[in-house]
């Protein structure tokens, strides 16, 4: 009887070992998949005509420029002097707002960069503001870096730009004031130059 008893003590002891097992194992392996799920932004909407995106990992303030800009390039007359301010804070907003950037070559804005200059415009930006920004490819950055929550047209106004073989008599430059959550010294007040390509506006200088 007393054998029988010790049995029965042993097998319920190693059926709670196993299950143990089997639960840190299921645990540890449900953590090594979520680690290694990597980060990936989606298409939400998109302006098809003029070839903007809106991906899900933006912040709720540079979705709402999205919508704004929607409306103003689907009206039969476009504002053009609202379609320059738009685009001018969506790329400031896009440019310094870090903290969603996967890594330092996750250059924001460039759908808004001139086509000339957008390679050239992708690499300083790496080497430079984008430099020192660590890889987020799993989701677990521990990095503190800017995220914008406010940007305002301070100035906008009709120029002409001439460069090599660009002529724009009616191009525009439009400062741009950026607020941080945190400041970490990162810009406040931008410059932008935005040519015309057809009947898109592009930027092609940042000061």
């Amino acid at each position: 009887m007393k054998k029988r008893k010790l049995k029965k003590k042993v097998v319920i002891l190693i059926i709670l070992i196993v299950v143990l097992i089997l639960c840190i194992t299921g645990f540890i392996l449900y953590k090594t998949l979520s680690k290694n799920q990597v980060a990936e932004a989606k298409v939400i909407d998109s302006i098809e005509e003029y070839g903007y995106v809106l991906e899900d990992d933006q912040p709720k303030i540079y979705q709402d420029l999205f919508k704004e800009l929607s409306k103003v390039l689907q009206a039969e007359n476009v504002d053009e002097e609202e379609y320059a301010r738009l685009i001018s804070q969506m790329f400031s907003i896009d440019f310094y707002n870090l903290e969603n950037k996967v890594s330092k070559n996750d250059v924001g804005g460039t759908m808004f960069i001139s086509t000339d200059y957008v390679d050239n415009f992708t690499l300083k930006a790496s080497d430079t503001v984008y430099k020192y920004i660590e890889h987020n490819l799993y989701n677990d950055r521990d990095q503190n870096l800017p995220v914008v929550t406010s940007s305002s047209v301070n100035k906008l106004e009709n120029v002409t730009y001439e460069y090599e073989s660009i002529n724009d008599d009616n191009a525009y430059e439009v400062t741009v004031n950026l607020e941080y959550e945190e400041d970490l010294g990162y810009p406040t007040e931008i410059v932008l130059t935005l040519i015309h390509n057809d009947k898109k506006l592009e930027i092609c200088e940042m000061e």
